[in-house]
């Protein structure tokens, strides 16, 4: 019979291994290898308590303060002073020689920014900005601030010069990864057109950044692109638009080289694409309906402004195609992401465009047939884009046409007959496509139809003769009866009952006063005998559904 001694030797292991664990403590308490811990009782008075730590939010602020700020606040001092040193006229030197030094000390400036990358970011980060600007600053200083200019900005060196400075810059940047750098690139840029003018110069410079930004915010997933660079080169051109009085030239507005205005939608296009191209499409950011708002609001203004105080016969087809191209941006945004509010406002602004061309293609009154018709273009966009806030937006828009109208009118030609028409078919679409559009309430609906029920009879009574406008408002309420048995719409009912009371109403109050004897009677005759006969079709209609109401309950 065997004896387990297993469990015996595993005590054994470890009391010898308990033994020596005590035997090394008391060594290292002996050597003072140990510094024994203070523990501090619950109850402990608050003077023997320990002292509690600053909050991490001050220190963070101060730290912020003292290596950001102070950074930037004395880079930029110190661009600021050498900026000053170099426009110093230097009247004994030669033209070339400040930007030389310029130049040099751009160099300094750089590789400090290299060589401190790694031990002071921040620093490193400022410094490289502030040694771009002296770059370009430096270049700019062979043109301007001096007594005798080194280089014309006409010439081709000049503007080689000038392209090459701010090739370096964008570089520089990209290399680095940084988008603070890169727009500061690009503004550098901006300055280069407008220093040298030229039309096509400003027009090719400026696309040129635009494609490049726009390839970063795509490659580089730089989402601020587009809302930072878009609006500094519109601005930039609006500056040269306005005869570019930042470089001295007097204020007026540029009307030459008509194709130059065409850059405009092109930029927008380029950075519509590159928004479209974000990787996050299900959400519409603040950057992206930023970018919207700013190529709606201020390249649309610009392109508008430029035409009409540059350009106006120009006016209907440039509108045209600015419409074409938001239409057109708009349908790729619901296409593709099924968007709202990039949607809504390149749609919005596209026809905006489109009343643009028709103001400018029509005299008054006409073009307010058009815009009226348009309106009904919008209601089938609005249809398809499933949006009902372009219903809104439009049913606004056309309740502003009528007003316009009657304001502009001096005689009634037929024209609010077709207003009231296009909102009984506005009206009849979205009651139809109601569910598409999810509108939960009657407000939309109900507002085209008092449009119709108002311009109607006000269209005529001017073109009527007065004796006969009580038997034509007769006739109208008729003609709602006649819709409502076709489409069964218990509104159009009500829009001939309450045309009748109106009818009655103009009746007692005008006819009576104003109409001769024999055509009061026919009014009066024509109005009592329509309106008892739809009192007797009614009296029919609820004794049949009183009959069959009782026949259900068994009676």
């Amino acid at each position: 019979m065997k004896t387990n001694t297993s469990g015996s030797g595993e005590s054994d292991l470890r009391a010898a291994v308990l033994e020596l664990a005590q035997r090394m403590d008391r060594v290292e308490k002996r050597l003072g290898l140990v510094v024994e811990e203070t523990v501090v009782p619950e109850e402990a008075p608050d003077f023997e308590k320990p002292a509690a730590a600053p909050p991490e939010k001050e220190e963070s602020l101060e730290f912020e303060v003292g290596q950001t700020w102070f950074a930037l606040i004395g880079i930029v001092a110190l661009a600021i002073g050498a900026a000053f040193l170099l426009s110093l006229p230097f009247a004994d030197l030669p033209s070339w020689l400040p930007s030389v030094a310029g130049y040099v000390i751009s160099a300094i400036v750089l590789y400090l920014a290299k060589v401190s990358r790694r031990s002071f970011e921040v620093i490193s980060k400022y410094l490289r900005g502030a040694g771009m600007l002296l770059l370009f600053y430096a270049t700019l200083r062979l043109f301007y601030f001096g007594e005798v200019v080194a280089v014309s900005t006409g010439s081709l060196m000049g503007r080689s010069l000038l392209l090459a400075t701010v090739a370096i810059n964008l570089t520089l940047a990209w290399r680095r990864g940084s988008t603070f750098l890169f727009v500061l690139a690009v503004l550098t840029g901006c300055v280069a057109a407008l220093a040298v003018g030229s039309a096509w110069f400003v027009a090719a410079t400026l696309t040129a950044l635009v494609a490049l930004s726009a390839y970063g915010q795509v490659a580089r997933e730089w989402r601020n692109m587009a809302p930072v660079v878009f609006p500094a080169c519109v601005l930039t051109y609006a500056v040269w638009a306005i005869g570019n009085p930042v470089f001295g030239h007097p204020v007026g507005v540029v009307g030459t080289d008509y194709p130059v205005v065409y850059v405009i939608p092109l930029w927008m296009s380029l950075f519509s694409y590159a928004v479209m191209r974000r990787p996050d499409r299900e959400a519409e950011d603040t950057p992206v309906q930023i970018s919207g708002v700013l190529m709606c609001g201020l390249g649309f203004s610009v392109f508008f402004l430029h035409h009409l105080l540059g350009f106006d016969t120009r006016m209907v087809s440039s509108q045209l195609v600015m419409a074409v191209l938001l239409l057109g941006i708009s349908l790729a945004y619901w296409v593709r992401e099924k968007s709202k509010f990039s949607t809504f406002i390149y749609a919005m602004t596209g026809y905006m465009a489109l009343s643009v061309a028709l103001v400018s293609a029509f005299d008054a009154p006409e073009v307010f047939v058009a815009l009226s018709l348009q309106s009904l273009v919008v209601i089938a966009t609005a249809v398809y884009f499933c949006s009902p806030f372009i219903i809104v937006a439009n049913s606004l828009i056309f309740i502003g046409i009528i007003l316009g109208y009657m304001g502009v009118s001096e005689v009634e030609q037929g024209m609010s007959i077709g207003f009231g028409i296009v909102a009984l078919v506005s009206a009849r679409i979205l009651n139809w496509q109601k569910e598409r559009l999810a509108l939960q309430t009657e407000l939309m609906r109900n507002t085209y139809l008092v449009i119709a029920f108002l311009v109607f009879p006000y269209a005529l009574y001017y073109m009527v003769p007065e004796m006969f406008v009580a038997v034509a408002w007769t006739g109208l309420a008729l003609f709602y009866y006649g819709l409502f048995l076709f489409f069964g719409n218990r509104k159009y009912r009500w829009m001939g009952h309450w045309m009748l009371l109106l009818t009655a109403l103009y009746a007692i109050v005008i006819g009576t006063a104003r109409l001769e004897s024999h055509y009061r009677i026919i009014t009066f005759l024509v109005l009592g005998s329509i309106m008892v006969v739809v009192s007797l079709v009614f009296s029919i209609i609820r004794s049949k559904r009183r009959k069959t109401r009782d026949m259900r309950m068994g009676k």
